[in-house]
């Protein structure tokens, strides 16, 4: 009788598992402004997510929202999402300014990303101020590590967060530049290891990868001008991100899933 109960609890705890790494239901939303507009719109996600819908019998549900907007200021550098999420000045009776608990209370996944300006890392004060707007690595690094925390308190919630966008050559300095590739690089290697704790339910998504030279300045081939000061990357880039992006969702999805122990959580 112990190992027909305990060969019944496997198949059942089993099943479970395979429904929660096949759920292809998730209510995605995308926090962004411009650039995260080109890519979405440009990028034809919406499409690219019927149509693996169609493909594999999946449910999944994007939706993508400006933010921060007014009443906040044009700004959703790391900061800001500090400054709304951690720090208290969101209002989740303002959808432009909503807080986290009441974003994944609608939403399975949430993605978010900084606009290009972010990437015009100063160099450090050697005075590292969560509460400072100043961008710089020192700053930003702890403004990441309070958002870690925040995230880290919805368990059962996906986080996808992108890495900075570049600017163009002509709007910014080497050095500048070089501080944000190095800001990136932490966030790809360092942000989700350094205290010695899993995060299984934070995700990168590797933006500058996909569009920054090794100059640490915008594509050359991505610029929308060869001659103007436009950060924002071009019709090309958008429709090669596009698809990615869309595969680096579904792929984050599965993988967290999966990787939900059968008696843990669920991303539900």
């Amino acid at each position: 009788m112990k190992l027909v109960a305990f060969t019944l609890s496997l198949v059942f705890m089993l099943c479970m598992f395979s429904g929660a790494e096949a759920a292809g239901n998730e209510k995605i939303l995308f926090l962004h402004h411009s650039t995260g507009w080109g890519v979405y719109s440009g990028g034809n996600v919406p499409g690219w997510f019927a149509s693996y819908n169609a493909a594999h019998g999946t449910s999944y549900v994007i939706t993508e929202r400006s933010y921060p907007d007014s009443p906040y200021p044009w700004a959703n550098y790391p900061y800001d999402y500090w400054n709304l999420w951690v720090h208290g000045a969101c209002s989740s009776s303002n959808p432009n300014i909503e807080c986290m608990n009441t974003l994944v209370a609608a939403h399975d996944v949430i993605i978010y990303k900084h606009c290009f300006p972010g990437a015009d890392v100063l160099a450090d004060s050697g005075s590292p101020d969560v509460g400072s707007d100043r961008k710089s690595l020192e700053n930003y690094k702890l403004q990441y590590r309070a958002l870690r925390n925040l995230m880290d308190s919805y368990p059962r919630k996906l986080f996808i967060v992108w890495t900075l966008a570049p600017l163009h050559r002509l709007a910014t300095s080497s050095d500048n530049a070089a501080r944000a590739k190095q800001f990136v690089d932490w966030v790809k290697t360092q942000f989700l290891t350094e205290d010695g704790r899993r995060h299984p339910n934070i995700y990168i998504f590797d933006f500058w990868g996909l569009v920054a030279g090794t100059d640490n300045f915008l594509k050359y081939e991505y610029e929308g001008s060869h001659t103007g000061s436009d950060s924002h990357p071009n019709a090309a880039a958008n429709t090669y991100a596009g698809p990615i992006f869309g595969q680096r969702i579904v792929d984050s999805i599965y993988d967290f899933n999966a990787r939900r122990t059968p008696a843990g959580l669920k991303i539900h």
